[in-house]
This record gives C-alpha cells, sequence and structure tokens, in this order.
C-alpha cells in the first residue's frame, strides 16, 4: 500500500532587501519630482508663481497626493509583484485580543504627554510648518487631512511595509529603530530647524512602532495614532484658530 505524502505547508511570505531598494528609490522620486512637477503644473495657470508662494492648503494637497502615492506603489508591490493578500502581507487585520478602547486612551494619554513635553521645550516659530498654516481654511484642511487621513496612510507606510520589510530583512530591533527614524524624517520637513519637535514625533513614532510590533497588527497603531491625532489637532488647531499658537504636526 502506497503512503499518501502531507504536502508541506506553504513557506511564510518574507519580504527582501530588495523590496526596500526599489520602495526607497519610488520614495525618493515621489519626494524630489512631485513637489516640483505639481509646481510647474500650477505655474500652467500663475505664470508668475514661485515656490515659495505655495499657499498651505497647496501644500498639503501636495502631500496627500505623496501619501496616497507612496501606498499605491505598495500595494502594486504586493498584489502585482509578488500576487500575495493585501491585508495579511500589510497585518491589516486586527488583534482580537487588544481592547480598542485601551489603544484610544494610550492615543489620547500619549498627546498629551507630548503636548506638556513641548510646554517646555524652546519651539521656534520660524519652521516651514509654521508658515504654511496662516489662515483659518489652510488650518481646517491640515486638521480634517492629520485626523481622517494621515494617521490611516502613514501607518501602511511606515508601520505596515517598511517596518515589516525590516524586522524580515535585519530584526525587529533594527525595524523599530530605523522606522522610528523615517517617520521622524519625514515630518522634519515641516518642522526644519525645530529639532525639539523633530525629537517628540521621534519618540511618538517609537510608541506606535512597538505596539504595531507588539500587536503584531497595523491596524492597533492606525487606532493609536488616530486618537493621537484627534487630540493634538483638536487642541493645537484651535489654540491656532483662537491666534494663541500653531499646530503641532502629526
Amino acid at each position: 500500500m502506497e503512503e499518501t505524502s502531507v504536502p508541506e505547508p506553504a513557506a511564510e511570505f518574507r519580504w527582501e532587501v530588495v523590496d526596500l531598494v526599489v520602495f526607497g528609490a519610488f520614495f525618493l522620486a515621489t519626494v524630489f519630482l512631485l513637489p516640483l512637477g505639481s509646481f510647474l503644473l500650477l505655474r500652467l495657470f500663475q505664470p508668475k508663481l514661485e515656490i515659495t508662494d505655495l499657499s498651505g492648503v497647496q501644500q498639503i494637497l501636495i502631500q496627500a497626493v505623496m501619501d496616497f502615492l507612496l501606498v499605491g506603489f505598495i500595494l502594486f508591490l504586493i498584489r502585482v509583484l509578488h500576487a500575495r493578500p493585501i491585508l495579511h502581507t500589510l497585518r491589516l487585520i486586527p488583534n482580537s485580543h487588544v481592547r480598542i478602547g485601551r489603544l484610544i486612551v494610550g492615543g489620547c494619554f500619549l498627546a498629551i504627554m507630548v503636548l506638556f513635553i513641548t510646554f517646555f521645550l524652546p519651539m521656534p516659530s520660524d519652521s516651514p510648518i509654521e508658515k504654511l498654516l496662516t489662515t483659518p481654511f489652510s488650518i481646517l484642511v491640515f486638521s480634517v487631512f492629520g485626523i481622517a487621513f494621515a494617521p490611516f496612510l502613514e501607518e501602511l507606510i511606515f508601520r505596515g511595509f517598511v517596518f515589516t520589510a525590516l524586522v524580515d530583512t535585519a530584526g525587529p530591533t533594527t525595524g523599530v529603530l530605523v522606522t522610528a527614524t523615517l517617520f521622524a524624517a519625514l515630518h522634519a520637513i515641516q518642522l526644519w530647524g525645530n529639532w525639539a519637535a523633530i525629537a517628540v514625533i521621534f519618540l511618538v513614532g517609537l510608541v506606535l512602532t512597538l505596539v504595531r510590533y507588539r500587536t503584531d497588527s497595523v491596524v492597533s497603531s492606525i487606532i493609536m495614532h488616530t486618537a493621537y491625532n484627534a487630540v493634538i489637532f483638536g487642541i493645537s488647531g484651535l489654540g491656532a484658530l483662537l491666534g494663541h499658537e500653531t499646530l503641532t504636526p502629526n
């Protein structure tokens, strides 16, 4: 009697260094070429427009398009190049053992701690973000994007793809530190010169990455990030509209 062979389970998918390199190249191209392309397009309608004349709303929209392009490229890597399921590959599946309420409370507590810490730190008023949020409409657009879209998009980029790929190629310790560093580096564009705020953003990125790692779910960091941004933009946005202070970036 012939023995029936039992098929071996398929190997778990793991990102490779080449995936990070390809994404890094696309990321750099997007960061440098998208603003330039957007500026040239706008200049067709406003011939005298200078790049320093871009309004806060225009810059926020360019940032939004950039985030959507990066997420779209990640989905392309997953579905087209690797033919993998999106939700599982990005760990976009909730952890049933983690309570949503605790994540929300954790995000709110993190935001309050950040606001408390920044109150005692030197915060120059000449950073790029201070200059682009000069009207109530730009503050409103920035707040809506920061609460409704940015947490989801940024978590897919950093904790969904970048962190997972770094863990697969370099291990969790490197993944946590590098992901938090890259997260702070992206926001450094908005905060250039405000080094204290950039350091605080690094700590926020560190907490979000650790939550993602310990729960093995990017849904957890999305919820916490959203709660964090809601408090930050709710308090800082109100202060900015009243003319007392400007927004702290997410």
